[in-house]
């Protein structure tokens, strides 16, 4: 009875109320039922009251945003949309709550309160609802079991709903406060690095009468100052730690961890400190490529004097590729760190570098003195074997350096050489004895020391002949140049002996006397400076001599020999003469004054009686007999 009047009163007025009753069990844990038992029934019913629909538009969705939104990088935006219902907008003018009024006053539009904006909106939406369901299941025919099952599902999910929103409004507070902490954090972190002051309270987890969205903001402000400072400070000292963890590997040195912090203090004392040690450690970084760079210069040079292929070893293609033309026209490093094709500044580069340096230095060395040996060799050759200059000119051209090249061709010219002396054996023995001939007399070898070279005197012709003979010029060569010294000053001193036996044969001689004018003063100047000659240079040479002839005699263990003769002999054997003419001399001299007194005594007849009256010789001539010199 009472769905068909229901029916009835739908068909002849929409915005009427209407009653229905469902059994309490089919819909169960409803926010707000009405309950009541009928006597003598066992399943209560539950009693809605459902007004009807009014007219309007659909407002529409609005958008809750932080107020930093805008100006601040990392701002989180929440959005919530309010559904326009039925029963009128979720804005309303300030102080007037008449929806006809709400065109005219856009400017004044007040957010109303939630509870009263879902009480309104849930009760035109469930008359809306009803009446709509009502005309479907009238039409399918449900019946009330049916229709309350339908009515239990819907409220199952609009309360469903109801938590899904709650549970999403509560995850956008839980957003803030975790974009809240981050926040402080940075906060926190930024004003350590930057030794600055940060206000406590904003550091609370909580601030009382606060929103979340205004202490985020609050936040945010203070921490947009701190930022640009942190950003500049750590940009610094970033670039600061890349060039010395990127200078550290390329020296093969491992950084203190105190240089690789670069986030727990950004002040200017830091960034200082960092700048110091970069500094320094370009220092040395040019110090490093500075001795690399001379020792790869080196090496180079060796290789081109030695003409050595530097693909050859691992090193010396690093070290070919070391150094590279830059644009100013001068010569760079590569790369600091070692490669295939550079060197680099390792800790190990300057050993190696040095190792190859002097291995280069003393292969160039050995190259040198076997071609120098090579060379005076194949002189030698070419000088007894009467090679002609064009030849020797033809060789020269063909040689350059120090490289391997050269060394084979030295070796082929010796090997040709070689041959040659082969087909001239005969002649070049006959040369060689001649030529040891000529260094006995020059260094006035005795005969026994001439007999004692056997192989002069062999008639057998082998290239081991000539080897002997040509060793033995050697060794003559050799002691004639050790005797050069000696030979020289005997030759000066021989020289001065000859000039004092002259000078004393000058002053024996008076006629020199008879000369007159300037020929007379040349005479005695002369006569003058060879007297200083004698008084000043031979004694010195004697003893500069004779020290000479005791070292040879320590040297070679025998005395030096000239003209068949020990020299020091000779020398003691001059000075004994010497002075045996020196007083035979004083004697001579002695006896011609006692002959030239009693000459005088007798031609003037002197007598006892006349001894005041003094005696003189008349002028003339005097004739002065000369001593015989000895042989100097």
């Amino acid at each position: 009875n009472s769905m068909n009047s229901m029916n009835s009163m739908n068909s002849m007025n929409m915005n009427m109320n209407m009653n229905m009753e469902l059994p309490a069990h089919a819909l169960p844990a409803l926010p707000t039922p009405t309950s009541a038992s009928k006597n003598g029934e066992s399943s209560p019913l539950v009693k809605f009251r459902i007004s009807s629909p009014s007219e309007g538009p659909m407002p529409p969705a609005f958008s809750l945003k932080s107020p930093v939104s805008a100006s601040r990088k990392h701002s989180t935006t929440f959005t919530t949309s309010f559904v326009q219902t039925p029963s009128g907008p979720v804005l309303t003018p300030g102080g007037d709550h008449d929806r006809s009024s709400i065109a005219h006053n856009r400017s004044t539009m007040i957010l109303l309160s939630p509870s009263r904006t879902i009480a309104d909106s849930l009760t035109a939406l469930a008359a809306s609802t009803a009446q709509n369901l009502e005309q479907v299941w009238d039409e399918v025919g449900y019946n009330p079991e049916e229709r309350a099952s339908q009515l239990s599902d819907l409220l199952r999910q609009f309360r469903n709903l109801c938590d899904e929103k709650i549970s999403e409004e509560r995850g956008v507070a839980e957003t803030f406060r975790a974009e809240i902490f981050n926040v402080q954090q940075e906060l926190q972190q930024t004003g350590k690095a930057l030794k600055r002051l940060v206000d406590p309270q904003l550091l609370r987890e909580t601030t009382t009468g606060q929103s979340l969205t205004d202490q985020l903001a609050m936040i945010e402000q203070t921490l947009e100052g701190l930022r640009e400072d942190a950003a500049l400070a750590r940009q610094d000292l970033t670039e600061c730690r890349h060039y010395l963890m990127e200078s550290y590997d390329a020296l093969g040195f491992q950084l203190e961890d105190e240089w690789k912090d670069i986030d727990s203090d950004w002040t200017e004392e830091r960034r200082e400190a960092f700048h110091v040690k970069v500094a320094q450690v370009k220092q040395q970084v040019s110090t490093r490529i500075d001795a690399v760079f001379a020792l790869v210069q080196d090496c180079l040079h060796f290789f081109q004097e030695l003409s050595i292929d530097a693909d050859e070893s691992p090193l010396d293609r690093r070290i070919a590729g070391t150094l590279v033309l830059s644009k100013d026209d001068t010569y760079m490093l590569t790369s600091k760190i070692q490669t295939d094709t550079c060197v680099g500044i390792g800790p190990t580069v300057l050993e190696d570098l040095t190792e190859r340096v002097t291995e280069l230095s003393a292969e160039r060395m050995r190259r040198k003195s076997k071609l120098q040996e090579m060379g005076t060799e194949i002189g030698t050759l070419w000088e007894k074997l009467g090679i002609s200059e064009d030849e020797q000119r033809q060789f020269t051209q063909t040689i350059q350096g120090l490289g391997m090249d050269t060394i084979v061709k030295g070796e082929e010219e010796l090997e040709r050489l070689n041959q040659i002396k082969g087909d001239m054996l005969g002649k070049l023995l006959a040369d060689s004895r001649e030529r040891i001939a000529d260094l006995w007399e020059d260094t006035n070898t005795p005969p026994d020391q001439q007999k004692s070279f056997a192989p002069y005197t062999d008639d057998q012709e082998s290239f081991e002949l000539l080897d002997s003979h040509d060793e033995y010029i050697k060794v003559l060569e050799c002691r004639l140049e050790q005797m050069q010294p000696i030979l020289r000053i005997l030759a000066r001193r021989a020289e001065i002996l000859a000039e004092r036996m002259e000078y004393e044969e000058l002053q024996h001689n008076s006629e020199r006397l008879q000369q007159r004018g300037a020929a007379l003063t040349k005479q005695l100047m002369r006569e003058e400076k060879m007297a200083k000659r004698i008084k000043r240079e031979l004694p010195k040479l004697s003893s500069m001599l004779e020290d000479k002839l005791v070292e040879w005699k320590k040297e070679h263990g025998e005395s030096f020999q000239y003209g068949g003769e020990v020299y020091l002999e000779v020398m003691e054997q001059q000075e004994v003469e010497w002075k045996n003419y020196k007083e035979n001399e004083t004697k001579a001299k002695l006896v011609r004054k006692q002959e030239e007194r009693a000459m005088a005594e007798n031609r003037y007849g002197t007598t006892k009686s006349n001894k005041g009256s003094s005696n003189k010789a008349l002028p003339g001539k005097k004739r002065v007999g000369k001593a015989k010199a000895p042989f100097a």
